[in-house]
């Protein structure tokens, strides 16, 4: 088949060694050729965290609400490592990403104070994805948000988008951490912020302009984090190495393909594939023009075109059926005899969902189809089961742990197991809310 081949970019070659064994392999075979989409890492350090170290360049500050960041990271290690563990996916990317734009190397740590490196999380304002864009932000920097896919949650997309975004604000002020303000509360806001104080004669700088407490603390975080990386062991946490080498490589569907499929494929397990392609939201890859990507781990790219090659059935397991006027669930089950409880369940409604003209249901080939006992795989979550409905919550005024707890059916013994260990909230500071499906 030749729906399927790896991208690569032509501006950098890979390893020597790579290249030449990739010569040798075409003298023997028209296979598809390699070349990486990453940096020569030969004269870089083995540990991507000590890379990272290397790139800070961001000013030093000191004050108590970056202490107490510190302080509230580093008393529950646990929920630290969680997250670090959870970027090793993705933090490769991002570092060659930011390294690339001359941008500092703190920029490649946003991700871990928006969403704990999370490409799934979504926020109580529906900011989502790694790098919490909201809707309307994502689509004006062209990530597209339908039915089939969010972008906001593709992590080569969102990435570029938010790097994109954060250059056009440092531009635009000429300092990262206003660029990093303007991220989190607007840039209106600030370059209003900006304005009354040069009305008044007073300094125009991060520190001296009026912020939103959520803004001045979202900056505080990033900076305790960087400041924890830079000495982990002054805070008596020890960092896990993660290789300084790539994860993930991208390879083109131009044709649609079941997910749990490309996963079988790929010999990888489908919480794998979803956590690095969460922007496919149904439980096929739909391809358009122009074709998608796929992510696949960098030792199983090569596996899944090999066994692609040889795989002589179907694509996909499912018929895509747009709804046209004046159907329903029960027309549609009737029509493709299948059960309405089937049919609910494989388009991951429910029973008040209400469906509408022109939305696109899946229905499961004749074959595959499941009796009511037995669970249809979907889309899973992009993270382990722990950490499924995943919710940022962001503090207000007069917020409690309890009260949070009691609003969102938990307990806070689990919020704080799920953050830091820490009683204190403090407004604007965001919360891991790992809820139960009910």
């Amino acid at each position: 088949m030749t729906q399927f081949k790896i991208i690569y970019d032509v501006k950098i070659l890979l390893l020597v060694f790579i290249a030449i064994t990739l010569l040798a392999c075409s003298a023997q075979t028209a296979t598809v050729p390699i070349k990486s989409v990453y940096t020569d890492t030969t004269n870089q350090p083995n540990d991507l965290w000590q890379r990272l170290r290397n790139g800070f360049a961001l000013e030093e500050i000191e004050n108590k609400e970056i202490r107490r960041n510190e302080i509230s990271y580093t008393k529950n290690p646990k929920f630290l490592y969680r997250v670090t563990k959870r970027s090793e996916r993705y933090l490769f990317y991002i570092v060659e990403e930011v390294e690339r734009r001359g941008m500092p190397s703190e920029i490649a740590l946003v991700p871990l104070v928006e969403s704990a490196f999370n490409p799934i999380a979504k926020s109580s304002v529906n900011a989502a994805g790694l790098w919490q864009f909201i809707p309307a932000t994502g689509k004006s920097f062209g990530l597209k948000q339908d039915g089939w896919l969010d972008e906001r949650q593709d992590v080569i997309a969102a990435t570029h988008a938010a790097l994109d975004y954060l250059q056009n604000l440092h531009s635009k002020f000429g300092d990262w951490k206003l660029a990093l303000a303007a991220y989190n509360w607007g840039q209106g806001a600030v370059s209003r912020s900006l304005e009354r104080n040069r009305e008044k004669g007073l300094l125009e700088d991060f520190h001296s302009i009026k912020l939103p407490i959520e803004t001045r603390n979202h900056i505080h975080k990033l900076i305790a984090i960087k400041n924890i990386i830079a000495n982990p062991e002054n805070y008596g946490i020890k960092l896990d190495t993660i290789p300084n080498h790539p994860y993930f490589m991208e390879v083109e569907a131009n044709s649609h393909i079941d997910k749990t499929l490309a996963a079988k494929l790929a010999d990888i397990s489908i919480d794998e594939f979803n956590a690095l392609n969460p922007a496919y939201k149904r439980a096929i890859v739909k391809v358009e023009n122009p074709p998608h990507t796929l992510l696949l781990p960098v030792k199983k790219a090569n596996t899944f075109l090999t066994n692609l090659e040889d795989y002589e059935e179907p694509l996909i397991s499912w018929q895509i059926h747009q709804l046209k006027k004046g159907e329903n669930i029960h027309k549609i089950s009737k029509r493709y005899q299948i059960t309405e409880a089937q049919l609910i369940e494989a388009n991951d409604l429910t029973k008040n969902d209400k469906i509408k003209y022109g939305q696109t249901i899946l229905i499961p080939h004749a074959s595959t189809r499941i009796d009511a006992n037995t669970t249809i795989i979907r889309n899973k979550p992009a993270v382990p089961t722990h950490d499924k409905n995943l919710l940022i919550y962001t503090v207000k005024e007069g917020d409690t742990l309890s009260g949070i707890a009691k609003s969102y059916g938990t307990t806070v013994l689990q919020i704080k197991q799920w953050n830091t260990d820490n009683e204190q909230l403090s407004i604007g500071q965001k919360l891991v809310l790992q809820l139960t499906k009910s």
